[in-house]
């Protein structure tokens, strides 16, 4: 015999209801393993795994610097250069260096342009008692243009040393002729001395002169044999003296420029060829010296240096 319960549509409610809580409690831990299991298996590999340190950067100088950049090697092209050079020193070479052509002063070397600042101190020096480093420097560049005017190295052509060569006069007011002269009125024709130097040929000439009233020339005259002369009562000789000294100087100073230039551009053209030297000393290039014009005036009560 059967027994038969009667399924009411509540019961069968129920019984779904507790069927998908029991199937939402299975998928829920079936996620939740499954995470576990994932954590486990990171936590393996990650032990598994050698950990690499981090470096922290540091916050304070350090008084050692350690390059990881190896020291840079020089290169080969300089030490070949550099082996070249030696090789000609060693060999006696005149010219060790290369070769190449000065146009300009921009083509000069720090040490090549010292010695033309040198050069033209010294023939400063030689007749200007207030030469100063100062002066040179002011001049150097004037001094540079002159040295490469319409000349360089390529072509240097025939190079001829200035020669000394010159003639001047100097001309003062010595006095008066009063001859003919009424009484109470000034005379008119002053009388003048000139001194004359020439040092090729080497020459000292004194003349005395007036104006020839007719012709309106100079007209040498004989201070001996007239008697007719006022001479000024100012040192007029003195005043000769000095003025002959000045143009002397002159002649010596222009002289002593255009020798500096003449050293300046044999030694451009010793250096374009590959030469190292710098020369013969400044005190040996020929620079004259303004007592070497003491000479010239001699004739005028003037006396040599150290006499």
């Amino acid at each position: 015999m059967e027994l038969q319960l009667p399924l009411r549509r509540q019961n069968i409610n129920e019984f779904l209801n507790n069927l998908s809580g029991i199937s939402q409690a299975q998928r829920e831990l079936r996620r939740r393993a499954a995470s576990i299991a994932d954590a486990n298996r990171v936590q393996e590999i990650t032990s598994a795994t050698p950990q690499r340190s981090v470096k922290r950067r540091r916050t304070s100088a350090s008084p050692i610097s350690i390059s990881s950049t190896p020291p840079r090697r020089a290169s080969r092209k300089i030490k070949s250069e550099r082996d070249k050079l030696f090789d000609a020193i060693e060999a006696g070479d005149d010219y060790p260096a290369e070769p190449m052509t000065i146009k300009s002063a921009d083509d000069l070397n720090e040490v090549q342009l010292k010695k033309c600042y040198e050069i033209l101190h010294a023939c400063g020096s030689a007749t200007d008692p207030n030469a100063s480093l100062t002066k040179t420097r002011q001049s150097i560049d004037g001094f540079l243009d002159a040295v490469f005017n319409e000349w360089s190295s390529r072509k240097a052509g025939n190079l001829l040393r200035s020669e000394l060569e010159f003639l001047v006069e100097a001309e003062v007011l010595a006095g008066k002729l009063v001859a003919d002269c009424d009484a109470g009125t000034l005379c008119a024709a002053p009388v003048s001395a000139v001194a004359t130097y020439c040092n090729n040929p080497p020459m000292f000439k004194l003349e005395f002169s007036t104006v020839d009233e007719l012709s309106g020339q100079p007209e040498a005259i004989c201070p001996i044999v007239r008697g007719d002369i006022r001479w000024l009562d100012k040192d007029w000789v003195q005043d000769l003296r000095k003025s002959l000294q000045a143009k002397v100087i002159a002649k010596i100073h222009k002289h002593n420029k255009h020798l500096a230039i003449w050293q300046a551009r044999k030694l451009i053209i010793e250096w374009a060829k590959g030469s190292l030297s710098m020369g013969e000393d400044v005190s040996k290039m020929g620079f004259l010296k303004r007592e070497a014009g003491d000479v010239a005036l001699i004739g005028l009560g003037g006396h040599l240096e150290g006499n």
